[in-house]
């Protein structure tokens, strides 16, 4: 497989995609921060037993839930705590980013992750990842586990990055990784105050830690700054992917803005004639699989078995684009037989292993849909570059004012060098949205802002001369 990671440092953040065999798989980008892996010294607002749950301070803008079952025995052992009581101090993770009215979601039992390997402080697990199948692997892996395990008095788990690594590599990791959990829970036992005590690494360690796998051919980037640490991760490997560094926009460089409409519509055309339509709703997203033209079925179940068969591939393709997470319902086309459905959940599995998101399958419901769930780490798709229209007032969805404006400023620094005025249209929405400093770069031009235009996701642009 062909496997390309693209790194594309702009003004507003650093952007990535990854693209396998001449097609985007990924996109996500650092524009707004995440708190999710991030640890917190809380502060226990309100114990609400009737929800087995309470809602914590964290010294963000809404408070965190946190359920009784997400803080394990070992936490109170640990902490020489009876029980949790308002106004007392907890230490947490974020495992889900607020959405919409909803705060963080949180757990107590808090891990550090690395390259090879995941602790678990308040925890005796000891695992290896599912993506390991070599059953010789898998025991030696398992056996160091809890060795590990043992040595340290914490949870361990072999991450898929562990496969065929020496003993000496993991263990490494395993000192650092510890020596960040003594660090953070010393800290909490000191301070007082709702505050931040962990962050997760920026998105740059985070692409180097989770997406640079040893099947990346070639990395391209835009940013001398991100060689050196490139090269640092890249030294375990035997083969090394190829490192080329661009003048300009990466995404620009290997055409991958084309995709962002496409990625507006809810209907994606299969090969064969088939589609998909995706519909991403607060608590779920749900999507269905139609015929439609299909035309290579020898008759009716042959053709839903092949469009069901065509449809996994895009399906696994477009929630990693989109980064889709929470509760996913997948509609098939009816099949006549329990094998092909058991053909159709082997595939899945193949398409999993693609994806470094932890993804659970469910099984088919008694309505025939299949039921599976997907967990995200960075903001997906929609969060990063979509905004409700404010014409049809969330009926729908328009790109992000950013991008648009991304791309007037582009158009700006392209000006004709004899330009003296320009004349630009925008819709009202920008007026509070145009940063005048970016537009104006060229102080020789005379600028006519007018908010009259009439499209939201465009804008026009006149130059005199």
């Amino acid at each position: 497989m062909e496997k390309i990671l693209v790194l594309n440092s702009l003004d507003n953040g650093l952007h990535y995609a990854i693209i396998e065999n001449n097609r985007l798989v990924e996109l996500a980008s650092d524009e707004e921060e995440k708190l999710t892996g991030n640890i917190y010294l809380g502060r226990i607002e309100r114990v609400v037993n009737a929800l087995d749950a309470l809602f914590v301070n964290i010294g963000t803008k809404k408070n965190g839930f946190l359920r009784f079952k997400d803080v394990p025995e070992k936490y109170f052992e640990f902490f020489s705590l009876k029980k949790l009581e308002n106004g007392g101090k907890i230490l947490v993770q974020v495992k889900k980013d607020p959405v919409g009215d909803k705060g963080p979601q949180l757990t107590s039992n808090i891990s550090v992750a690395g390259r090879y390997v995941v602790l678990f402080p308040f925890s005796e697990v000891v695992g290896v990842s599912k993506k390991i199948e070599d059953e010789d692997e898998r025991k030696r892996l398992y056996d160091l586990a809890g060795r590990f395990s043992e040595k340290y008095n914490l949870g361990v788990i072999m991450r898929t990055a562990s496969e065929g690594l020496d003993e000496v590599h993991i263990m490494s990791e395993i000192d650092i990784l510890s020596k960040k959990i003594n660090k953070i829970i010393e800290s909490f036992k000191r301070k007082r105050k709702a505050q931040v005590l962990y962050k997760e690494e920026n998105l740059l360690d985070y692409i180097l830690r989770e997406k640079l796998t040893k099947d990346v051919k070639l990395i391209i980037t835009n940013n001398f700054k991100h060689v050196e640490l490139i090269r640092k991760y890249l030294k375990i490997f035997s083969k090394r992917p190829k490192i080329e560094i661009i003048d300009g926009d990466s995404f620009d460089y290997m055409d991958i803005y084309k995709y962002f409409r496409e990625l507006l519509k809810r209907k994606v055309l299969l090969p064969s004639g088939g589609e998909i339509i995706i519909d991403k709703a607060e608590a779920l997203t749900v999507i269905d699989v139609n015929s439609k033209h299909f035309v290579k079925g020898k008759n009716q179940q042959e053709t839903a078995f092949q469009t069901n068969k065509e449809a996994v591939s895009e399906i696994f393709r477009q929630l990693r684009l989109r980064n889709i997470g929470g509760i996913i319902l997948i509609d098939f086309i009816d099949m006549d037989s329990d094998e092909k459905k058991k053909l159709i959940l082997k595939q899945i599995d193949e398409e999993i292993k693609k994806d470094k998101s932890k993804i659970e399958i469910f099984g088919f419901t008694r309505l025939g849909l299949l039921e599976m769930s997907r967990k995200r780490t960075v903001r997906s798709f929609f969060e990063n570059y979509i905004t409700i229209c404010p014409i049809c007032n969330g009926t729908g969805f328009i790109v992000s004012p950013k991008m648009t404006l991304k791309k007037l400023y582009q158009k700006i620094e392209e000006a004709p060098e004899d330009a003296k005025e320009v004349i630009i249209k925008l819709h009202p929405y920008f007026k509070d949205k145009l940063e005048k400093s970016e537009l104006k770069k060229r102080k020789d031009i005379v600028y006519h802002i007018h908010f009259t235009y009439h499209d939201p996701k465009s804008f026009e642009i006149t130059w005199k001369i």
